[in-house]
């Protein structure tokens, strides 16, 4: 049997956009987290897709200022103690999970 593809989040790029007016925060698609990496480690704010969990889709977020992070989390919504420090990488991390109103 077939593997059910997982539905894109609807919109996710006007998310993003909408976040680029203040912050320095770019997509990534699940190919491209070396590129993410790099981007976070200059102190920007990346987000690649993450399959991190089967029931729903989430998003992968990392850099390597926790000031950036903490502050797209009170943009976003999202509890300041969702960001965590990255065991392989020199930055810090979360997984967002967006409510999108469709």
């Amino acid at each position: 049997m077939a593997r059910r593809k997982k539905t894109p989040f609807f919109n996710i790029e006007s998310i993003i956009e909408s976040l680029q007016k203040d912050l320095d925060i770019r997509f990534f698609a699940f190919s491209e987290i070396p590129q993410a990496v790099v981007w976070a480690e200059r102190g920007n704010i990346a987000i690649h897709e993450n399959y991190h969990s089967r029931r729903r889709q989430s998003y992968h977020v990392i850099c390597s200022e926790k000031d950036n992070l903490l502050r797209l989390c009170k943009k976003i919504g999202v509890p300041s103690n969702y960001v965590t420090a990255s065991e392989l990488y020199k930055f810090w991390h979360m997984t967002w999970f967006p409510k999108i109103k469709q």
